[in-house]
């Protein structure tokens, strides 16, 4: 599953920035795993608040990090809403943020057993 959901060779590049330590990289994972669903949190509250700006910084915040972590599919979606948001163009904003949130679930599972023992 990771391999149609995560882009190996971009967790293999951010382990090669970081110097090439494991545990640095576990950390980096950690981190993103932590820190997503509270990005995705924090759009809601913008959508449902009516703050185009808010919701584009995080779907920017969230879009980064994917693309970080090699999640590109996630990055995209994040990256449409991020243009709509700018261009206030946004439709349905609570729709895209559930696919967000989607694609989110299948990341964190992608990378959770990419660290695994046979990562």
């Amino acid at each position: 599953m990771q391999d149609e959901v995560i882009d190996k060779q971009a967790i293999d590049r951010l382990l090669d920035m970081i110097g090439g330590d494991p545990e640095d990289l576990q950390e980096l994972l950690d981190e993103f795993e932590q820190s997503a669903p509270d990005i995705v949190a924090s759009m809601r509250t913008a959508a449902d608040e009516g703050d185009l700006r808010a919701l584009r910084i995080n779907a920017h915040s969230l879009k980064s990090n994917a693309t970080d972590m090699g999640a590109h599919r996630l990055s995209a979606m994040c990256a449409s809403l991020e243009a709509a948001c700018r261009d206030e163009t946004v439709r349905e904003p609570m729709a895209q943020i559930d696919a967000i949130d989607q694609e989110l679930t299948r990341v964190r599972a992608a990378l959770t057993a990419l660290a695994g023992p046979n990562g």
